[in-house]
C-alpha cells in the first residue's frame, strides 16, 4: 500500500500541480464530460436538447465569472459554495427538458461539477493561480469506480460512511452525505500520507500507474 501512495503522490503533483500540455477552457468545456455521465439525465423530449447541451450552454456562458471565482477562492468552504451555486443553476436550466426524477439525487449534478472543476484546474491554461490554490480543496468525483475501490473504502470505511459497492454517483441523495464522505475522505488522505483528497481519483481506471503529464494523458482514450 505504501509504494502505491508514493506513486499516486509522485503522479498527483506532477499532474494536479505541474501539468503539461494544457487545454483552453472551450475545450475543457467539450471533453471533460463523457456520454454515459450525460446519458445519466432522461429528458422528457427525446425530440428537444438534452444534458450535454445544456452543461456546455451554462458553462460557456460563465467562463469569465468561473474563471475569476476559481483563480480567487480563500478557502474549501468557497469552493463548495461555488460548486453549488453553479449546480442550482444547472438544475433550473436541466429541469427544461429532464425529468423531474433525476434531479433530485443531490451528487447526480454535483459529480459532473466535481468533475468540471478538477479538470479546469488541473488542466486549464486559464487556471495558473487556481492550481497553486484550490488543489488541497478540490473535491473527489464521487462515482462506481471510487466506491468499488477497497483502496479508497475499506468494507469497514465503506460501511461506516452508508455506501454500497454497487451505488453509481446518484445514489449520494443528500448534500450531507455528500459531505460527510468528503470531510471522511480529506481525514483519510491525511492519515495515509496522500498529499491531497483529489489524488484519490488516480484509482479512476489505474490512473496513477500511468506516465501521462495531464489528467486525460493519463486515460487517453477514455473520459467520465
Amino acid at each position: 500500500m505504501q509504494a502505491q501512495i508514493t506513486r499516486m503522490n509522485e503522479v498527483g503533483d506532477t499532474i494536479f500541480l505541474t501539468p503539461t500540455a494544457l487545454l483552453s477552457y472551450e475545450a475543457l468545456v467539450l471533453k471533460s464530460l463523457g456520454s454515459n455521465t450525460y446519458r445519466g439525465f432522461h429528458r422528457k423530449d427525446n425530440n428537444c436538447l438534452g444534458a450535454s447541451h445544456t452543461f456546455r450552454d451554462v458553462l460557456t456562458k460563465k467562463k469569465d465569472y468561473l474563471i475569476h471565482a476559481l483563480n480567487n477562492l480563500t478557502s474549501e468552504m468557497q469552493l463548495n459554495e461555488l460548486a453549488n451555486e453553479l449546480c442550482s443553476e444547472l438544475k433550473i436550466e436541466l429541469s427544461k427538458n429532464i425529468k423531474p426524477s433525476q434531479l433530485q439525487s443531490f451528487n447526480k449534478v454535483r459529480k459532473p461539477v466535481d468533475i468540471v472543476f478538477e479538470h479546469f484546474v488541473a488542466m486549464g491554461e486559464d487556471f495558473a493561480p487556481a492550481r497553486k490554490t484550490a488543489t488541497p480543496w478540490l473535491f473527489l468525483p464521487l462515482d462506481s469506480q471510487m466506491f468499488q475501490s477497497e483502496f479508497i473504502f475499506t468494507a469497514q470505511e465503506a460501511k461506516a460512511q452508508g455506501i454500497k459497492r454497487s451505488f453509481t454517483y446518484k445514489d449520494i441523495k443528500t448534500a450531507q452525505h455528500y459531505a460527510d464522505i468528503q470531510n471522511f475522505l480529506k481525514d483519510k488522505a491525511a492519515n495515509i500520507g496522500l498529499n491531497h483528497r483529489i489524488y484519490f481519483d488516480l484509482v479512476w481506471n489505474n490512473r496513477f500507474e500511468s506516465n501521462g503529464t495531464n489528467l486525460f494523458l493519463t486515460n487517453p482514450s477514455r473520459n467520465r
